[in-house]
């Protein structure tokens, strides 16, 4: 999110410093051709088309002529090994700079880029979770077999969407979320990405009932050609310990609300309840104890994906050191919710109870249900009659009735 600092990157003859008329300076031609070749043409799948040429990128730059293209396949490089992560990568990052640029003697060739995938699902209880699965559907076919809540057709099934860099560096709190959440008798689908593409899993890779048995109908309307139904998992909710937008993530959070409309539409297809639940990243517990959330991670942990559709927030825990560290209770917390809600869910509507708070105050004065320039009992109507027309017992009498 740093601007200014991004744009000071230079490798030889490729920088991201903007001409002197503002415009950016971007990859040569050609490389913007095959830029344009991954992902989807969606404005908001463009960050995950990135993602996808950072693997391929540095091999087919080699066959590109130009100094500038090779300095751009050199960037790709180490931003792969940085992207990566782990302290192997990073060692065999500065190895590369150092033979690329013959800044000095080599002091050894640098390794190969030690690869985690960038999007999979993972569970403690699966080879020591150092092995991941490829897909969520493949997750769901082990749990259901192995799993510690296998054999609860009931248990609520929440995906929960973990930051790849956390699982990278092995943080504490995963297997924690995921033991204690069973614990409280929810089933975890843990599936880890970069952050910028939680919009296309909750899209593509997590399906629900509600979409399926519109799919069922012929109703597709509002669901997206790209459901890989085959590779998808069925849930009851959908948890963010990531916060900031779901279209984007960190790198949409300069921009909050400009997808807000395609989140609202990914939602509104699988009708599930979407909770954020993100640790304090910026925070350590101490602070968190004693101040409440600071400022900006409140808005971008918390209130950009309300802006999305997310129902419910809790936050889970926050630094002790380098690490994360949640708290028992708040984990506790967020599960007897996601159950609540889930249970609410499946609810018939005729069974569910809905209160309507009127505004009246000052008391006595004829102020109940008053509002500057709006007609709450005329709206209470069209509320009353949508309840119904959903299947929702108001009772005996007219529909239209207040």
């Amino acid at each position: 999110s740093a601007l200014e600092l991004m744009s000071t990157t230079s490798l030889g003859s490729f920088n991201m410093a903007p001409k002197p008329s503002g415009e950016k300076q971007g990859p040569p031609p050609v490389v913007q051709k095959v830029l344009s070749l991954f992902g989807s043409k969606r404005e908001e799948d463009k960050m995950v088309g990135y993602l996808s040429f950072l693997k391929v990128g540095p091999k087919l730059l080699k066959f590109v002529p130009g100094k500038k293209a090779q300095d751009l396949k050199h960037w790709l490089t180490v931003y792969g090994y940085w992207n990566q992560g782990g302290l192997s990568n990073v060692t065999s990052m500065f190895l590369y700079l150092l033979d690329a640029y013959r800044l000095q003697p080599a002091v050894a060739p640098p390794e190969p880029v030690v690869e985690t995938p960038a999007l999979g699902c993972l569970h403690p209880a699966y080879r020591g979770g150092k092995e991941y699965f490829e897909t969520p559907a493949q997750y769901m076919a082990w749990y259901r077999r192995e799993g510690p809540l296998r054999g609860r057709p009931d248990a609520p099934v929440a995906a929960v969407l973990l930051y790849r860099k956390h699982v990278v560096t092995e943080q504490p709190y995963i297997e924690q979320l995921v033991r204690q959440m069973e614990g409280e008798g929810v089933v975890p689908v843990p599936i880890f990405i970069n952050g910028v593409e939680a919009h296309t899993v909750v899209r593509d890779l997590l399906t629900t009932q509600h979409e399926q048995a519109n799919l069922a109908k012929g109703i597709t309307g509002g669901i997206s050609p790209t459901l890989r139904t085959r590779d998808a998992a069925t849930v009851d909710a959908v948890i963010s310990t990531i916060g900031f937008p779901l279209v984007g993530g960190p790198a949409g959070s300069m921009e909050g609300g400009r997808q807000a409309d395609v989140a609202k539409g990914i939602l509104a297809s699988k009708n599930i309840p979407y909770v954020v639940a993100a640790p304090l990243l910026i925070q350590d517990m101490a602070s968190w104890t004693r101040d409440g959330i600071a400022g900006l991670q409140s808005v971008v942990l918390y209130s950009l994906p309300e802006l999305d559709g997310a129902i419910d927030t809790v936050p889970l825990g926050g630094l002790v050191g380098d690490a994360i560290f949640l708290v028992p209770e708040r984990v506790k917390k967020l599960a007897a919710r996601v159950r609540r809600w889930v249970a609410l869910r499946r609810k018939p509507p005729a069974e569910r109870r809905v209160a309507v708070l009127l505004y009246g105050f000052p008391p006595g004065v004829g102020a109940t249900g008053t509002a500057a320039l709006l007609n709450v009992p005329r709206s209470l109507q069209g509320l009353f009659s949508r309840l119904r027309g959903a299947g929702y017992n108001l009772g005996v009498g007219d529909a239209d009735a207040p």
